[in-house]
């Protein structure tokens, strides 16, 4: 109908009648408006929209227009003369478009973000569509033995190379950095091969994992039990997550008393936060179950390096350890967070779209983080090894399938670092509304907190 209107301006003008039907109205629902009138004055004062007169050029046309030569050519007469209108009306029609899908957002409270409408909450059918094109997609990329080979061999390589650099420097910050990073790649194909997921067959991942709890500082078994409680659980507040870094909201720590509070200020302040995590996790929880893998590293370093460089080994263990922690952070507290409360009200394919990230990380940044920064489609499906992740990616994107997933930019994720409480008393999914992350002042005065990507559902 908009369109035929369009095409029919210039020789509705010539009657002088107006192009907006009576059954239009002049105010929109949601309090909008028309962008301009659409009702233009008879030929006899020229051709105008609105209160502006049109080109010197198309008033011509409009004059020619009344002659007999475009009565005998119509369809010189349309193009010369309907198409510049139906252009201009085209503009209006798109704009009361968006217009009105940015008053459905904020009604669905949804956000619109650069000028594009990113829709959260779809429809029954076409979840269901998607989880299948989703389904489809993550099962083409499984383990390959021979990419899996030339990774590890790429990371042992980069090992020897960052222990060697630790070494000759004498403890250089810069070789430091370079084994944390080395490590922390070490770290991403343990949890692979804990998935099962890094080699075609189980047997060859479990003695890659039990092969690099000794360089990860960390048990196997004890990852494994708590990483797919993980897996099976995120997002259910029901469920005991140990591997959170976000608790308490902020009824929760106006009612606790007041050395819980001094507590947590001091030791979730974003600053501190993280190396403090990082030191728990890999040198101090559970010395019982993990001190067996702690010990043969550094040990060996003092016998064949030296002390000095063994004590640097620690050092570049807890850096690799606190980016670690910073990098799990990342992964799932971002806002808008999933949380659910009960298994009822839970899902997988929910927890992987909304409560897992998808963090584009550039070159050389990608070397080391492996793939895992696409976190989402590694907990819809665990079975895609790292080193195919940002693959599948790809392909996902150009088929539109991460319409959901909470994408983080750069920006975003140095934000979301600074992300330590739920806001007011709300820490799960409650009458379609989320929860949000909020920061401590400071940082929430120098606008180091991460605005919300949704807010109902």
């Amino acid at each position: 109908t908009r369109v035929a209107q369009g095409l029919a301006q210039p020789f509705a003008m010539r009657a002088g009648h107006a192009l907006m039907p009576e059954s239009l109205p002049s105010q929109l629902p949601g309090g909008l408006r028309w962008p301009m009138p659409l009702t233009l004055p008879s030929s006899s004062s020229g051709l105008a929209v609105g209160h502006h007169r049109a080109p010197h050029r198309l008033r011509r046309s409009l004059q020619r227009s009344q002659s007999s030569h475009y009565r005998r050519n119509p369809a010189r007469g349309l193009f010369e003369l309907a198409l510049p209108s139906a252009l201009k009306n085209g503009a209006s029609l798109i704009w009361l478009s968006l217009a009105a899908a940015r008053g459905r957002a904020r009604k669905q409270g949804l956000a619109v973000a650069s000028g594009q409408l990113s829709s959260v909450i779809a429809s029954p059918r076409e979840t269901t569509e998607e989880r299948q094109l989703i389904q489809q997609l993550t099962g083409r990329y499984r383990a390959d033995d021979r990419k899996a080979v030339a990774c590890i061999s790429l990371t042992a390589l980069w090992w020897c190379t960052g222990m060697a650099a630790l070494h000759w420097s004498q403890g250089h910050w810069a070789a430091i950095l370079l084994l944390a990073l080395v490590q922390v790649r070490a770290f991403v194909t343990f949890h692979d091969a804990a998935h099962l997921s890094f080699f075609k067959k189980a047997g060859h991942n479990r003695l890659l994992a039990r092969i690099l709890q000794v360089f990860v500082n960390y048990s196997y078994a004890q990852w494994d039990g708590i990483h797919r409680t993980h897996h099976r659980h995120l997002g259910d507040i029901t469920v005991r997550d140990t591997s959170m870094t976000v608790y308490f909201t902020e009824a929760e720590l106006r009612a606790a008393k007041p050395w819980v509070r001094w507590a947590h200020r001091v030791i979730r302040d974003p600053i501190l936060f993280f190396p403090l995590a990082g030191f728990f996790v890999f040198f101090l929880n559970k010395p019982l179950q993990h001190g067996l893998y702690r010990c043969p590293l550094p040990l060996l370093t003092w016998l064949f390096l030296g002390p000095h460089t063994a004590f640097n080994y620690l050092l570049a263990a807890w850096a690799a350890g606190s980016i670690g922690v910073a990098i799990f952070h990342l992964q799932h507290h971002c806002n808008t967070p999933y949380r659910v409360s009960g298994a009822s009200n839970w899902s997988v394919f929910d927890a992987a779209m909304l409560g897992s990230t998808r963090i584009p990380v550039c070159f050389p940044l990608s070397l080391v983080t492996m793939g895992i920064e696409y976190h989402h489609i590694h907990h819809y499906d665990a079975r895609v090894p790292g080193y195919l992740l940002p693959q599948c990616d790809a392909e996902g994107a150009k088929m539109g399938l991460w319409r959901r997933a909470n994408t983080v930019g750069c920006v975003r994720a140095l934000k979301s670092l600074f992300n330590t409480h739920f806001a007011g008393d709300l820490k799960s999914r409650k009458n379609g509304v989320y929860p949000r992350f909020v920061t401590f002042w400071p940082y929430s005065a120098l606008g180091l907190e991460d605005r919300p990507s949704r807010m109902a559902a």
